[in-house]
């Protein structure tokens, strides 16, 4: 028997095929976003087929074969898109039972094998998730880059473009945010970027793929794009407090792991969010994470069968 786990995002999605009663992993794929609420149902459902497909054909399994599969998606708190997401699977899985959680709830059990803690996770989007010792979970943020997201490497990448165009005319100080954007897309001017934003690259995948112009810009000690980077680890710490209340977990001891590109690429971020976090919640340590999401969700399905017995 095999079970399946998808970690689906806004840059790629992972997925692993496992042997039911060992839990050993026997394939893997990686495919490009699936969260169909940023961008379609389309693509979302194209890059889940190229990522299980990658993995089926590692396993040398078939798609009947999988009894079980969890799968990590945006948008999954909400019935209407629990069924558009259920769909995309009658094809891809035909006899898999389909356990659908946020991608940000396989994570954490990734992180924690269900034992307290957070994960605080900043890539496209943003959000808190956390577990206490009974069990209870809670979230903050993960609304989606019209709502929230704020600390995301969405967010950081638009309030960087802002502060381009606010140099540009005048109502900000001058930044070499403004000199790197034009220089990576070979540009003349910000009225160029203006046109190429609109007309080829302005989805929230491609704006928030420009926030390593930012990071480099801090780096090089320009101060609107260091306080950027403040800004933001100061948003994904008053999610990750919330998070910490709503659990009742502030005089505990547990790990906060801190995942998604934006932690990974800058130093700078994470030390900015542990300072500040630290300030808040003693007990609190940054730990790396026991496994990825991908295998969050294969614990999932293995407990999902463990459960139905």
């Amino acid at each position: 028997m095999l079970i399946l786990g998808i970690d689906g995002g806004g840059v790629k999605t992972v997925c692993a095929v496992a042997r039911a009663d060992d839990g050993e992993i026997v394939g893997r794929g990686a495919g490009g976003p699936s969260n169909y609420l940023k961008e379609g149902l389309f693509t979302a459902r194209a890059s889940l087929a190229e990522a299980v497909t990658e993995a089926l054909v590692q396993a040398k399994a078939t798609a009947e074969q999988i009894s079980v599969v969890c799968a990590g998606l945006a948008g999954t708190g909400r019935l209407d898109d629990r069924l558009r997401i259920k769909r995309l699977f009658v094809d891809l899985l035909p006899n898999a039972r389909l356990v659908l959680e946020t991608d940000a709830f396989i994570a954490l059990v990734g992180a924690t094998e269900y034992r307290p803690g957070l994960v605080v996770i900043s890539g496209a989007g943003s959000i808190a998730q956390g577990i206490n010792e009974k069990g209870e979970a809670a979230r903050a943020g993960g609304w989606g880059h019209i709502l929230g997201d704020e600390g995301s490497g969405y967010d950081i990448a638009r309030r960087g473009l802002v502060a381009a165009l606010h140099a540009q005319d005048g109502r900000g100080p001058e930044t070499l945010i403004r000199e790197k954007l034009l220089e990576h897309f070979y540009l003349a001017s910000v009225d160029e970027l203006i046109s190429y934003l609109h007309q080829e690259g302005g989805t929230p995948r491609h704006i928030a793929e420009m926030y390593p112009l930012i990071l480099e810009a801090a780096e090089e000690g320009d101060a609107v794009a260091q306080t950027l980077l403040e800004s933001a680890a100061a948003a994904l710490c008053e999610a990750a407090v919330a998070v910490v209340r709503r659990l009742s977990m502030e005089d505990k001891i547990f790990p906060v792991c801190l995942m998604g590109g934006v932690f990974r690429s800058s130093p700078k971020m994470q030390a900015s969010f542990q300072r500040q976090f630290a300030r808040k919640v003693s007990g609190a340590h940054v730990q790396e994470p026991l496994h990825p999401p991908e295998i969050g969700a294969l614990l999932i399905a293995r407990k999902s069968l463990t459960d139905a017995k």
